[in-house]
């Protein structure tokens, strides 16, 4: 499990360095590229929640107590985006130096809360923790090509923004570390640590990242968009085979 877990957790961190790569690519296909991306996380997202940590809430408890913390989950990401700056949206016209220093750490408690949820995922069983690091990993992308954007307009050399995007991504080395460190005490909370997760990965793909897709009405891009909709969902289904091998 160990080993599982700080595979995704390196590549979690790896992926805080790609707004570098995307330097070099013209805007206009940059987000015909990052539209397809956020099509993809949104399937992932919504088909890792329903598909993947619902059932095994539902297969442990109460589906009333499920309920009760999903709910609580989305209502907490909610509070979190509003007071601790925490933005998913891959377009940003914010350009002051304040907000890209703010926006470093709303990402260092985001990330911070990724491992987490993460290892708590992994203490349930290996399969669920692949899935939740799938959709985390693809969510982040999309995220940090922003991040690394509102860096630079802020001020920040590419060399800096990287080197701040990395570090930052480190918390959730010890967001992870927490968990394991505290598993005794935690034990109990896991299921609920899980529900936080499924209502996360809900709220940011309603709210945050299907908006995204609704900036774009052409018929063609929307067709697209839907495709890749669904291979997220795909992808994610596709991985019960695993849970069920297990």
């Amino acid at each position: 499990m160990i080993l599982e877990l700080t595979f995704f957790l390196i590549v979690t961190a790896l992926v805080s360095l790609v707004g570098a790569i995307t330097i070099s690519i013209k805007r206009e296909k940059l987000n015909n590229y990052l539209d397809l991306l956020v099509a993809l996380s949104v399937g992932a997202l919504f088909g890792g929640a329903f598909l993947h940590l619902i059932p095994e809430l539902a297969h442990e408890g109460h589906l009333g107590e499920v309920a009760i913390y999903i709910l609580g989950g989305i209502m907490l990401f909610f509070v979190l985006e509003k007071f601790v700056f925490w933005h998913h949206c891959h377009k940003s016209e914010h350009t002051h130096l304040c907000f890209s220093y703010m926006n470093l750490v709303g990402d260092g408690f985001h990330n911070f809360l990724d491992g987490v949820l993460l290892a708590a995922a992994f203490l349930v069983s290996i399969p669920l923790g692949v899935v939740t690091g799938i959709a985390i990993i693809l969510h982040e992308l999309p995220q940090e090509v922003g991040d690394f954007g509102v860096l630079l307009a802020g001020g920040f050399s590419r060399k800096k923004a990287l080197v701040a995007n990395l570090l930052i991504s480190l918390t959730a080395f010890i967001g992870a570390g927490v968990a394991l460190l505290f598993n005794t005490f935690i034990e109990g909370a896991i299921p609920i640590l899980v529900a936080i997760t499924a209502g996360g990965f809900i709220y940011i793909a309603g709210t945050d990242l299907i908006p995204e897709l609704h900036k774009n009405p052409e018929m063609k891009k929307s067709i697209l968009q839907l495709i890749f909709i669904i291979i997220g969902i795909a992808a994610m289904f596709a991985l019960l085979f695993l849970e069920h091998a297990h």
